[in-house]
């Protein structure tokens, strides 16, 4: 599993929800041998456009603005021996922060998961042989 774009803040407890979510179909990480490869790449898209130049993770304690940006991460998975795309999708949440406020992550994380859950229950279950 690879991130890109991802602020360094989110990209451990992200990767493990989305694992999580992964799991539940069925399916497990592993770096060494794998036959996908998941790409989660986050973008992050400021709705007014006097806000361009503002950085939402890198607040001034004098800056006294309210932000307002859609939070949206795509999710790509390759097939490892083609690199062909064999499923896509993406995740998406606006936000209005006000100064002071910073993100709680005992509150994102099982958002997190249950949009990862939601947007996967379209990727197929692994299907194990009976045989």
């Amino acid at each position: 599993m690879r991130t890109v774009d991802m602020p360094v803040f989110l990209q451990e407890y992200v990767t493990a929800e989305f694992d999580a979510a992964f799991a539940e179909k069925g399916l497990t990480h592993n770096d060494r041998m794998n036959d996908l490869q998941i790409l989660l790449r986050y973008n992050h898209i400021n709705l007014s456009s006097e806000q361009e130049s503002i950085d939402p993770f890198m607040r001034v304690e004098a800056m006294n603005v309210e932000l307002n940006y859609v939070a949206a991460i795509d999710i790509e998975i390759r097939e490892t021996a083609t690199n062909d795309i064999v499923w896509a999708g993406s995740i998406s949440r606006i936000h209005q922060v006000v100064p002071g406020e910073y993100m709680h992550e005992d509150r994102a994380r099982p958002a997190f998961r249950q949009s990862f859950r939601a947007l996967l229950s379209s990727y197929p279950p692994l299907s194990v042989d009976p045989s």
